[in-house]
């Protein structure tokens, strides 16, 4: 796994994340500020996710380019 592919769903959980909170404060908010847990399992779920889609585009990708060339 390359490090960019690793980095880009870092930051696109982060911002999955902080937009949840920020569109559901009442739901997502509270729990954000008051268990700790919560917060962890709601970046851990998505980035893993986002992670293994990230692998699976990266391997197709690939190639493909090997392919072409």
């Amino acid at each position: 796994m390359k490090g960019i592919t690793f980095a880009v769903a870092f930051i696109l959980t982060a911002i999955l994340v902080i937009a949840g909170i920020m569109l559901y404060p009442n739901i997502l908010g509270k729990a954000a500020t008051t268990n700790n847990d919560f917060v962890f399992e709601l970046f851990l779920g998505p980035f893993v996710v986002l992670l293994f889609f990230a692998w699976v585009g990266e391997k197709v990708v690939l190639k493909v380019w090997k392919r072409k060339e």
